[in-house]
């Protein structure tokens, strides 16, 4: 039966990983029934699957339609009118709906969003006063220094904000922590909301502490002498000590039984304030976990941006929630960083409407590359003033010759920004009590100036092989004796796996820093981190200011990897000075699309350097991800 159909739909198990074959062949163990034609449909559903969405429409004519009368064992056919308050329980493997094909548990996770959505997304019935937007301007105004100017679409979203549970959707730069941030505050001004738990939670445990540092970066625009009562004191306090979680462990995830404790029987307390951050990362199902766990009475904010990647799982849940729960989304169109006249906002924009931006854009070709990059000009205040963008062809005739410029143009770019860094990340253990929070932020931003964005892992224009360029470069550049040692001072690193118990996640990333006292030498990993661990510096973790410091000796090796350059889904949520995009050679390649090179190119807050050409670009553009997912409100 098998053998037949992987003749007749070679192409659509072309699309597919392996391990669906095999899925196949099992789910023909347990009905005898399925035969070619039905393998081919869960082969066109499976190939879905692989693409993101979580359903298969069954309405192609011609189509042989599968149904629980003919596959009793593996198919549950739901009524359209199917009760939205009762979950139903299905035990098979597959549920046909509205004449759509779905996995149960995406079926359920969509149950799941639609019916919790509905009760969430509402306007509250606390009364919290008739704060507009005028007196939130003139509040935050009045006690922040510099003062802060927030503009309308902000103070209109913190006045709705009161009133409403919403989400809250603009590109990088618009403001939506800040936005939150004065939220919560003004929500706090009610004395009944300031015994409220307050959760910060993302999808990743690099998402959620980068949402703790930006509200912890507003704050410190507060100007606590003119903090005039004692609530104020304490909402101030309450966001400075407010935790971010990832989603997991904000659900608290129980491995050994792959469940989470908090659920749809055991909810969260409704007085909870839950500020959900990079949603459009959070796959269908563990949206689903999320939403089925927050009470009806929470208070409720989801911030993202939809014109980014996707989640890695299926779904796009925030898309469909933007598109279709339009009376709960307030849209901030404004960028704090650039202004939409500029280069990177007018391509920017182009990428997001799906035009054509090589006409945006002076392509520079390799002959006349004067071989330099430039640092950002900046202000008095230390922000960038331009955004250029730096096209630049690679012109080689064979893979040798693009992989020498390759080299060039990483090398070159390490020499300007990552070359001092293995000078400055060295101390003794006597002088280490002298460094102070302003030395750790110099050499914190040296380090975080710059960064490749690469949309491969590997091959030519793949961070493996950039990662390896830069290192080697650096080492043999300053004559580097490596005596036998993996890493170096002033090597950038990324954590890979979660590292619980020393409060490291996946996507953290460090610089390594020698400590010395003239015979013994102890690498550690200097992190950018709340949570302290110990004062003690005799060979364990310490921190000074905002800096973690982690022997590298503690952490597995194979949970650490170089990050000179970045994938661009792990540079989702951050922000560089300085930028430089590698996107892949082929055409064809999943990897080259609308989304990732809008993702790409938002990472910038100043200058912009872009491997590509017009067709490259041009394929990037009018390639976008589309997935199903059938939700409904």
């Amino acid at each position: 039966m098998l053998e037949k159909n992987k003749s007749e739909d070679m192409n659509v198990q072309n699309e597919i990983s392996p391990i669906w074959e095999k899925v196949c062949e099992m789910l023909g163990k347990l009905e005898t029934n399925l035969d070619d034609d039905d393998c081919e449909i869960l082969y066109k559903y499976f190939s879905e699957l692989e693409k993101g969405s979580t359903c298969l429409s069954l309405d192609d004519e011609g189509a042989k339609k599968i149904s629980s009368k003919k596959l009793p064992n593996l198919v549950y056919e739901v009524d359209e009118k199917y009760c939205a308050d009762t979950k139903p329980e299905i035990k098979k493997p597959f549920v046909v709906f509205k004449n759509n094909l779905f996995a149960t548990k995406y079926f359920l996770a969509k149950w799941g969003i639609e019916n919790r959505i509905r009760k969430i997304l509402k306007k509250r019935t606390e009364n919290h006063g008739k704060t507009n937007s005028t007196e939130i301007f003139n509040y935050f105004h009045a006690i922040t220094s510099p003062a802060i100017n927030l503009n309308e679409e902000q103070t209109l979203a913190i006045e709705r904000g009161l009133k409403e549970n919403l989400i809250i959707t603009g590109g990088p730069g618009t403001g939506k922590t800040t936005v939150v941030c004065y939220l919560l505050w003004e929500l706090f001004r009610n004395p009944e909301f300031l015994d409220y738990s307050l959760y910060l939670a993302a999808p990743s445990g690099k998402a959620a502490d980068r949402l703790k540092e930006s509200i912890s970066d507003e704050l410190r625009r507060i100007n606590r002498d003119k903090l005039s009562t004692l609530n104020e004191k304490k909402i101030y306090e309450k966001l400075n000590l407010a935790e971010g979680f990832t989603i997991h462990r904000l659900l608290s995830y129980n491995p050994s039984k792959n469940s989470f404790s908090y659920n749809r029987e055991n909810q969260f307390n409704p007085k909870s304030v839950f500020v959900i951050d990079e949603a459009s990362m959070i796959d269908i199902c563990l949206f689903s976990s999320l939403l089925e766990a927050i009470p009806d009475d929470a208070t409720v904010f989801i911030l993202g941006d939809e014109n980014q990647l996707p989640s890695v799982d299926a779904g796009a849940v925030l898309g469909e929630l933007l598109s279709k729960k339009t009376d709960s989304k307030i849209e901030l169109k404004k960028s704090q960083r650039f202004t939409e006249d500029s280069q990177i906002g007018r391509l920017k924009k182009s990428v997001q409407n799906g035009e054509n931006p090589s006409s945006i854009l002076n392509f520079t070709d390799w002959d006349k590359w004067n071989g330099k990059f430039y640092i950002p000009l900046k202000n008095n205040d230390g922000r960038c003033v331009e955004y250029p963008v730096f096209p630049l062809r690679i012109s080689g005739k064979n893979q040798k010759e693009k992989s020498s410029q390759t080299t060039e143009i990483v090398t070159k770019w390490s020499d300007i920004f990552y070359n001092e860094l293995c000078l400055n990340a060295r101390c003794s253990f006597k002088s280490f009590r002298e460094l102070n929070e302003d030395n750790l932020n110099s050499i914190w931003d040296e380090g975080n100036a710059a960064r490749i964005l690469c949309a491969e892992r590997q091959y030519m224009r793949g961070v493996e092989e950039i990662n390896k360029k830069i290192s080697k470069h650096i080492i043999k550049k300053n004559k580097i004796d490596m005596d036998g040692e993996e890493f170096f001072a002033g090597e950038i690193l990324m954590l890979t796996k979660n590292q619980k118990m020393f409060n490291l996640y996946n996507g953290d990333s460090g610089i390594v820093f020698d400590f010395f006292d003239g015979e013994t030498t102890i690498k550690y990993l200097m992190v950018k981190k709340s949570a302290q661990k110990s004062d003690s510096a005799s060979g364990g973790i310490f921190q000074i200011g905002s800096y973690v410091f982690y022997p590298i000796h503690l952490l597995p090796r194979d949970s650490l990897e170089l990050s000179y350059a970045i994938t661009i889904h792990k540079s989702q949520g951050s922000g560089y000075e300085s930028i430089l995009i590698f996107l892949p050679e082929k055409k064809d390649n999943p990897l080259l699309n609308r989304q990732i090179l809008y993702t790409a190119l938002t990472r910038t807050k100043g200058s912009t350097y872009l491997i590509a050409d017009e067709e490259t670009l041009s394929h990037a553009v009018n390639k976008k991800i589309e997935r199903t997912t059938m939700i409904e409100f």
